[in-house]
């Protein structure tokens, strides 16, 4: 717009650092006095400004009255360009007048500050807005007018722009403040953080000392034990029982052999036998698993089932290659099935008189000692990882509230003449 006018510039001021301890449950306090120190400052500072502006708006009032009252000598124009002119003038008049005549509140609080401010700003708009508008008019028609208007209105933007100038430095230290009481809270929260876990540290320091003495405890008693005759001669019978076991297998294979060898006939046998359905299930006991199905009580049972099955090969009944050869296996597992009965028998009753023998050491001591020693260990690892990670994270943390501190003690002396060494 036409009505324009040149910012003053202010010079900075200069301060002297000073230094100053003090502990973060103070900066609340210390916050509040600077704040109603700038308020303070605000307020002194734009007094003087709005009431220069408030000057400003009378003479502008003035220069509207001698306006208003002014007749322009537009009587010997054109009529269209005087009704323009006329219809401009009534704006003008109109609008300043409505706008000079505003009174700046006495300033008292920040927000008498804020609300001369919204004043002056919309008042300083108005009247330039209605002006530019007008100025070709304003210029040709009542130029005695405009260059009065004109400095006026440059000084009001002057005094404005200085106002806008304290009320945004205030307004940034409200910003400071606020991220500063942020910084403050992160700060006591990190603290706390770190204060609970220095305390959690030697708590577990000492569960994993316990845990050490446990294992040791345990470590000696399990050593004393394997270390007792009662041990050595369970072990001793153990060993027995699995040479009895291995001759037991020895044994169970050499049966399955020999029935192997008269698979064919006695597979096709329980097809045609005409045994009743006892025997005739004990047959396929036989032939799925005959180690195991030759017994003391099923001897007899067997004997008929052999000697059936021998008939059928000798008839016909049971067709196979070499029916001879078949017979001759037959009769040769009869004639054996004494000495496999002697034989197992004598290795079940040694494997019972064996398992009857082990209760010379309590094993299922000894085994819940090595439970219980194990789960110690991995107990003392887990404490000793939980440690390490702690520990860790102390040392981050502590490096982390450092760092906050010292850029928190930076954020402070921004916005005042004072170095603090914050004590945490």
């Amino acid at each position: 717009m036409v009505f324009g006018w040149n910012k003053k510039k202010t010079e900075k001021e200069e301060h002297t650092l000073s230094s100053k301890e003090i502990k973060l449950d103070q900066i609340s306090a210390i916050l509040s006095d600077i704040k109603n120190s700038k308020q303070k400052h605000l307020i002194k500072n734009t007094t003087p400004l709005f009431s220069n502006i408030q000057n400003e708006l009378n003479s502008i009032l003035k220069i509207i009255d001698h306006l208003s009252s002014d007749s322009l000598k537009i009587d010997d124009i054109d009529n269209q360009l005087k009704i323009i002119v006329t219809r401009s003038k009534t704006e003008v008049i109109n609008t300043i007048s409505k706008e000079a005549k505003v009174k700046m509140p006495q300033l008292g609080t920040l927000d008498d500050v804020r609300k001369a401010t919204d004043l002056a700003s919309q008042a300083l708009k108005k009247i330039g807005d209605v002006l530019g508008k007008n100025s070709r008019v304003i210029h040709v028609f009542a130029k005695k007018y405009a260059q009065d208007l004109k400095d006026h209105l440059a000084t009001i933007n002057t005094n404005y722009m200085s106002i806008l100038k304290l009320v945004d430095s205030y307004t940034k230290f409200e910003s400071d403040e606020l991220l500063i009481k942020e910084k403050t809270n992160k700060i006591i929260d990190m603290t706390q953080t770190i204060n609970d876990k220095n305390v959690q540290v030697p708590k577990l320091k000492a569960t994993h000392d316990g845990f050490v003495d446990s294992i040791t405890a345990l470590r000696n008693q399990t050593s004393s034990l394997k270390s007792s005759p009662q041990h050595a001669k369970y072990l001793e019978i153990k060993n027995q029982i699995e040479q009895n076991k291995k001759e037991e297998n020895k044994l169970n294979k050499e049966i399955d052999e020999e029935f192997s060898k008269i698979s064919r006939p006695l597979g096709k046998y329980v097809y045609v036998t005409s045994l009743e359905k006892p025997l005739k299930m004990l047959m396929e006991e036989l032939i799925q698993d005959p180690a195991k199905t030759i017994t003391t009580q099923n001897k007899d049972s067997i004997t008929v089932i052999l000697e059936s099955c021998m008939k059928g090969t000798l008839s016909g009944a049971v067709s196979v290659k070499e029916a001879d050869k078949s017979v001759e296996h037959i009769g040769s597992l009869i004639r054996k099935l004494d000495d496999f009965l002697v034989r197992k028998n004598g290795l079940i009753q040694k494997d019972q008189d064996l398992q009857s023998r082990l209760g010379v050491f309590d094993i299922d001591a000894l085994d819940e000692l090595e439970q219980k020693l194990q789960k110690t260990i991995t107990d003392k690892n887990d404490i000793e990882s939980k440690i390490g990670k702690l520990e860790s994270e102390l040392v981050q943390e502590t490096n982390n509230r450092t760092q906050a501190v010292s850029e928190l003690g930076r954020n402070l002396q921004s916005i005042s003449n004072t170095e603090y060494v914050i004590l945490v």
